[in-house]
């Protein structure tokens, strides 16, 4: 026994009861270092890992997949809840500008036509109808149709009987005419993304962790409420995440906030179809398809006369049906993190009013208001900036991310991968 006790036993040593007494902390040291050993040893790695689930971020996820990179997106929410669910599925290729704007618009066209028939998703061409109620209104359209051929539209301008045939709910006794553009397409927006993440997922091994808030991002590390995750790049696609996590890089941005009002009637009778997105003289002024129309300052001025208030509040009018023949109708615009309109029901009334003006529905009682939000930067129509080492923020910042995801996603992905 005295041996046991380091006594004067052969082989063992005086007996030192300094020799007893542990090292707490080193020892504490040393299992908090094997601990966050084993903690790294388990921790999921990604090439890539993608912070928001909504266009934008599929649109990475699925470029990032192709270039074979390991995949993951996190979303804070259960599924996407933003700007891509809440608004009018509409791939806008008539509205685009002629030029790399048109292009990216039609490239991104065609990665939708493809992943609509694999994830089946909803998607038809559903065609544009622009209404003029006005002779400025119709000025404009007859010279965006007499500028088609040179600027790679596609328009057929309209009088009010062949209008009336493309959309038989136009109203008769006000509307002149219009022009119409095949080059429109409608998506189902509230189930196109649950559809394309369970393809992303089934077909090409993304990881998806929904439910997942992110708290820093960096260095090779995700940081979130739910664990650690390892990834050699990061990409931020959603605006409420990058100015969360870098606050100063986001606010040295220059990117505001715009914030709309939408509304969405009950279902139409069954048989009733609207035919094509219907927009109003209001959508002219806004759309780069007709910047550089002549008529364009002449009509500005007769709006100022005549809808002053629907330009205060931004409003400019869109009707789309939906699968379940209802209509989704908009919008406005507000400005600024904090911008409201002193009444709201005031700009719904502005946005009906103007709908009223140029359709008859045979069923127009509201089944439904909500306010959607995205990035705004004027004259950008995207950010793309690198706020910390290993981190790409990337904003679509004219509200078309349906329309030009796609194309934004694969420039972003090749530049990951060509720097790696």
């Amino acid at each position: 026994m005295t041996a046991l006790l380091g006594g004067r036993g052969k082989g063992y040593g005086r007996y030192r009861p300094e020799a007893m007494r542990l090292d707490v902390p080193r020892i504490r040291r040393a299992t908090m270092g094997g601990r966050q050993a084993q903690k790294e040893a388990k921790m999921q790695r990604y090439d890539l890992a993608i912070v928001g689930g909504g266009i934008l971020g599929l649109a990475h996820a699925l470029h990032g997949a192709r270039a074979g990179l390991r995949v993951a997106v996190l979303e804070r929410g259960a599924r996407a809840d933003g700007a891509s669910v809440r608004n009018f599925g509409m791939l806008a290729i008539v509205a685009q500008r002629p030029g790399a704007q048109l292009d990216s618009a039609r490239a991104a066209l065609s990665t939708w036509q493809e992943v609509a028939a694999a994830a089946g998703i909803a998607m038809r061409r559903a065609g544009c109808l622009f209404v003029a109620r006005h002779d400025a209104e119709m000025t404009v359209l007859e010279e965006g149709a007499a500028q088609a051929g040179s600027q790679g539209h596609d328009f057929t301008l309209l009088d009010a009987e062949a209008a009336h045939a493309r959309a038989p709910g136009l109203r008769r006794d006000t509307v002149l005419g219009g022009l119409y553009s095949p080059d429109a397409w409608k998506l189902d927006q509230r189930g196109a993304l649950a559809r394309l993440s369970d393809w992303l997922a089934r077909a090409h091994g993304v990881a998806f962790h929904f439910g997942t808030e992110v708290l820093a991002a960096g260095e090779g590390r995700v940081e979130t409420a739910a664990g650690s995750f390892g990834a050699d790049h990061v990409v931020l696609c959603g605006g409420e995440d990058f100015a969360t996590l870098f606050p100063d890089a986001w606010a040295q941005s220059g990117v505001d906030v715009c914030r709309l009002q939408m509304l969405r009637t009950a279902p139409q009778p069954a048989g009733w179809r609207l035919g094509p997105f219907v927009l109003g003289g209001l959508s002219l002024a806004r759309y780069d398809a007709f910047a550089d129309c002549p008529g364009l300052p002449q009509l500005r001025a007769h709006q100022q006369a005549h809808q002053a208030d629907a330009l205060a509040h931004g409003v400019h009018v869109i009707a789309a049906q939906e699968e379940d023949g209802s209509v989704t109708l908009g919008d406005s615009h507000h400005y600024g993190a904090d911008a409201a309109p002193a009444d709201p029901a005031e700009v719904d009334e502005i946005i009906l009013r103007e709908f009223g003006g140029m359709l008859d529905l045979p069923e127009p009682a509201i089944a439904r208001r909500w306010v959607g939000r995205y990035a705004h930067l004027p004259g950008q129509e995207v950010l793309t900036l690198a706020p910390a080492k290993g981190v790409t923020a990337v904003t679509v910042t004219n509200g078309q991310g349906m329309t030009h995801g796609f194309t934004i996603a694969a420039r972003t992905i090749a530049g990951i991968v060509k720097q790696a």
